[in-house]
């Protein structure tokens, strides 16, 4: 009983140490981006363009390289299927 009484304790105290940190970690710059666009010719290829970073980045020059991708497509005569930023 005591053993799992432990074990609860650690992992609640755990957890309130990852959420706290968290918060911290997002208050000093520390973040995740994800981006995805699924682009599609008339053949029906698809093709897709991303960026992932997760740390301390420079976010508009990342959304800048991403865009440059979609773009280049485009100019290619990809059609924009589906966009997801989070």
């Amino acid at each position: 009983m005591k053993k799992t009484l432990t074990a609860i304790l650690l992992i609640a105290f755990s957890f309130l140490l990852y959420t706290q940190f968290s918060e911290l970690a997002y208050k000093f710059g520390f973040a995740e981006l994800k981006l995805v666009a699924v682009l599609e010719n008339s053949d029906k290829m698809k093709v897709k363009c991303d960026a992932y970073s997760l740390g301390f980045f420079d976010e508009i020059k990342l959304q800048n390289k991403y865009q440059k991708c979609i773009n280049e497509y485009e100019a290619q005569g990809y059609e924009l299927i589906s966009r997801s930023d989070s």
